[in-house]
């Protein structure tokens, strides 16, 4: 199910990058891993955060199904006699314990891959973001991704990514959801410190109307960070 090819992706991350919801569902029922990742270090999520792949996603984004437990094999106890006791109620030979945990650990399996990170440390919601899709960080959102999390090379939240590529709806959507508009960088930047860096009043005004605090002497230190991601997640 997980075979990978020459750069390393499985059916599954195929299904992605072409957008077949169909076949994405049926590859996740069957059981194909969500957090195997490619040559680039993407998941079938990152993926189709790349492409714009919505209902790919959203097919992503929910529990496993169910696949339909086989009926369990069972035996009768012998008598003395050695023939079959057919006043017990039959023994199962595999109880269904271990089968219940492992549905239980893969309903859960889906959220991991919303804190999965890639070669350059970019989780789902960082590539959308990056990407300036709304829609796709609207469903990471309800999936409970992390609006706060930091990518490791600077430090950017979400917001400063958003700011960034001056993705203004982006910047509202996070905002509203409650991210933190007081997030810094390594370097000490805010997210209103970047903005006012930015030509787009837009987005200076959105941090501000959600309690942004204003820039101080570390948010005007410049760093290998203070431009523009060029990120091709």
């Amino acid at each position: 199910m997980d075979l990978q090819n020459d750069l390393g992706q499985t059916a599954l991350h195929l299904a992605a990058i072409l957008g077949e919801t169909s076949t994405v569902e049926k590859l996740y029922a069957a059981g194909a891993g969500l957090c195997v990742a490619e040559r680039r270090g993407h998941t079938a999520l990152h993926l189709a955060c790349r492409v714009g792949a919505h209902a790919c996603a959203r097919a992503l984004l929910q529990p496993r199904p169910r696949r339909p437990r086989e009926a369990p094999d069972t035996y009768l106890a012998q008598g003395p006699d050695r023939t079959p006791d057919t006043n017990h109620t039959p023994v199962a030979l595999y109880p269904d314990s271990d089968l219940e945990k492992e549905e239980e650990e893969s309903e859960e399996d889906w959220k991991l891959q919303l804190e999965a990170e890639n070669y350059e440390g970019h989780t789902p919601l960082h590539v959308a973001v990056i990407h300036k899709d709304v829609e796709m960080v609207r469903l990471l959102r309800d999936a409970g991704a992390d609006l706060d999390k930091p990518e490791p090379t600077c430090g950017r939240s979400p917001l400063h990514l958003a700011v960034e590529a001056q993705a203004a709806d982006v910047l509202e959507l996070l905002l509203r959801a409650g991210a933190n508009p007081a997030a810094r960088m390594y370097g000490g930047r805010t997210p209103l410190g970047s903005a006012m860096l930015r030509p787009n009043p837009i987005l200076a005004r959105l941090l501000r109307a959600h309690g942004a605090p204003e820039p101080e002497g570390e948010d005007e230190k410049s760093g290998p960070c203070s431009s523009s991601s060029d990120s091709d997640s």
